[in-house]
C-alpha cells in the first residue's frame, strides 16, 4: 500500500493542498485495482475498515514526512466513519498520531465518499464528532451513485467536492444541477471543489461560476511520494 497525491488549487490556481490516494500493488510489484479492496462482498466490514485505517496511518505519515504544506484530503467510507463514530479509541488515536507527526485538525478534510449508508443519521452524528474535534468535513463526488442533498444538509460539510459530470452537463447546455449545488453550498456557508478539470476551458469556465477549489489532471496527476517534485508550480 502507497501514498500517491493529487494536488488541489484555489481559483488563482495557487496550491491549496493534496488529496491522497491509496495505489496497492502484489506481490509481484504489479498494481492492483483499489475500489474491490472497499466493494461490499469482497472482504468482511471489519477487514474493510481496518484497511480504510490502515491507509490513513500511512498517507498522514507520507505526508508529514513528505510534503506537509497545504491541506491534506483523506477518504474515508461511510462504513469507517460509522465505525469511529461508536469508538472513542479510534478518535484518541487519531488525534495522537496528528499532534505527534505535528499536524494540524483544522488543515486535514476527511472525504466521505457518496456511497449508500445504513444508517444516515449515525454517520452524520459521527461527522459532527468529528468537526468537533476540529477536523474538516468533505462531501466528495457529489453528482453521482448516492448522493443526496438531505445528507449534505444534515452533514453540512466544509467543502462540497462535485463530481465532474456536473461541469460536462454545464459545458453542454444543461447547467441546473452545477448551478444547484452551488447555491446549496453557499446557502450552508460550504466552498466548493469541482474535480475532473482536465483542460483550460474547464478551468476558466469553473473559475468564471466562482467555484472556490479545483483538482484534475490539468492541475495535476496523482504522484506516488517518491516522484512528487519539491516545488508545486501554480497554475
Amino acid at each position: 500500500m502507497k501514498s500517491a497525491f493529487q494536488p488541489i488549487v484555489s481559483a488563482s490556481g495557487a496550491l491549496f493542498g493534496y488529496e491522497a490516494l491509496l495505489r496497492i500493488y502484489g506481490q509481484d510489484g504489479l498494481q492492483l485495482q483499489t475500489e474491490p479492496f472497499f466493494s461490499t462482498g469482497f472482504m468482511p466490514s471489519s477487514d474493510r475498515i481496518n484497511l480504510d485505517r490502515l491507509a490513513r496511518v500511512i498517507h498522514l505519515r507520507n505526508f508529514a514526512r513528505f510534503v506537509s504544506d497545504g491541506a491534506l484530503f483523506l477518504n474515508m467510507t461511510p462504513i469507517a466513519a460509522l465505525d469511529a463514530g461508536s469508538q472513542q479509541y479510534g478518535y484518541n488515536s487519531l488525534l495522537s498520531r496528528v499532534k505527534e507527526l505535528g499536524l494540524s485538525n483544522d488543515r486535514i478534510y476527511f472525504e466521505i465518499l457518496e456511497h449508500t449508508c445504513a444508517n444516515d443519521q449515525l454517520l452524520v452524528s459521527s461527522l459532527q464528532d468529528m468537526q468537533d474535534y476540529g477536523f474538516r468535513i468533505a462531501i466528495d463526488d457529489y453528482g453521482v451513485d448516492a448522493s443526496s442533498e438531505s445528507r449534505v444538509r444534515k452533514v453540512n460539510p466544509d467543502i462540497i467536492k462535485v463530481d465532474r459530470s456536473l461541469l460536462t452537463d454545464y459545458i453542454d447546455g444543461k447547467p441546473e444541477e452545477l448551478q444547484a449545488v452551488i447555491s446549496l453550498a453557499h446557502e450552508l456557508n460550504a466552498k466548493i471543489l469541482t474535480e475532473g478539470i482536465e483542460s483550460q476551458n474547464d478551468f476558466n469556465t469553473v473559475r468564471e461560476l466562482g467555484v472556490d477549489y479545483m483538482q484534475g489532471y490539468y492541475i495535476g496527476r496523482p504522484v506516488l511520494v517518491s516522484e512528487l517534485p519539491c516545488l508545486f508550480e501554480p497554475i
